[in-house]
């Protein structure tokens, strides 16, 4: 199995471990539900991307990701915060069931949240980990390009896969999956502007940092 996963926080391991202990309880589970999800999305935005910034030296490069980081973060948090609502505790068990499903173990048995990606995909982000590390020259553009794929996998799977458990009405879903592209267009855009301009030092902090969030 080959497969994405962020360390998450104290907290919000806490919340997803206590909502799956209670997905059978009586009193209402839909404020735990939404606070996951409003963690999740601060949670991976930095794994992926912040973290990883902060490290670049002072450059436009580091302005338009740190723009990307608050745009994608703020973006999903007003569209989680349109769709998520009351809902009976039935309809919330969906949502618990996709937090268990989004929590895998790593080799060293570290609890992490992501999602399971296609081996070859995986395979080759690690191939060009390797080599960036070793200090070989790579094609930067299919780098890129794999990164975009990934990106989509990871929107498709915290976004879309996620909304399908909220029961959203007709009105909500088109809220949700126009919400779903504009994140996926942005994202891709700054990939294609940020990926093709990074220095020998920017790409070994990305890959140093990438390393260790992929695994198969």
């Amino acid at each position: 199995m080959a497969f994405f996963g962020f360390i998450p926080s104290e907290n919000l391991l806490q919340k997803v471990q206590t909502s799956i202990a209670q997905k059978n309880a009586k009193s209402p589970l839909y404020p735990l539900r939404d606070e996951i999800a409003l963690h999740v999305n601060e949670e991976i935005i930095d794994a992926i991307l912040t973290n990883v910034v902060r490290h670049f030296p002072p450059s436009e490069k580091k302005e338009t990701a740190e723009k990307l980081a608050s745009f994608v973060k703020s973006s999903v948090a007003v569209l989680l915060k349109q769709l998520l609502s009351k809902a009976s505790n039935d309809v919330v068990q969906q949502s618990i069931a996709f937090s268990e499903q989004s929590l895998f173990q790593d080799p060293q048995g570290q609890l992490r949240m992501g999602e399971t990606l296609d081996p070859r995909l995986v395979t080759n982000l690690k191939h060009y980990f390797q080599q960036i590390q070793s200090g070989e020259r790579i094609d930067i553009h299919a780098f890129a390009e794999n990164y975009k794929v990934f990106a989509e996998a990871t929107v498709n799977h915290f976004m879309h896969d996620f909304h399908r458990t909220l029961d959203l009405g007709m009105i909500k879903r088109k809220a949700a999956d126009i919400g779903c592209s504009a994140v996926i267009k942005a994202v891709h855009i700054a990939i294609d502007k940020v990926f093709v301009h990074l220095t020998k030092d920017e790409l070994k902090v990305l890959a140093q940092h990438h390393d260790e969030l992929f695994f198969q």
